[in-house]
């Protein structure tokens, strides 16, 4: 499953960051890496980009980024 298809308030585990070159390097450095949870805070007015809700910190990754990062349903969210 991509990020892109995580509902609103949904929460999943990150399982792998594609290659997304500079974007997935910017990433690592914040500590966000595979086995930790990502919510899905909102959308931008237009859909894109999106803001989610990482370690208690709201970032704003572009769709087309998002569409790299595979994630994995946690059991029993809602």
């Amino acid at each position: 499953m991509k990020l892109t298809e995580l509902e609103k308030g949904e929460r999943a585990t990150i399982v792998k960051i594609g290659k997304l070159g500079e974007l997935k390097k910017r990433l690592t450095d914040m500590g966000i890496t595979s086995g930790e949870i990502i919510k899905l805070e909102r959308n931008a007015p237009l859909g894109d980009p999106q803001q989610f809700l990482i370690k208690g910190t709201g970032i704003a990754i572009r769709k087309e980024d998002a569409a790299h990062i595979e994630i994995k349903e946690i059991e029993g969210d809602n």
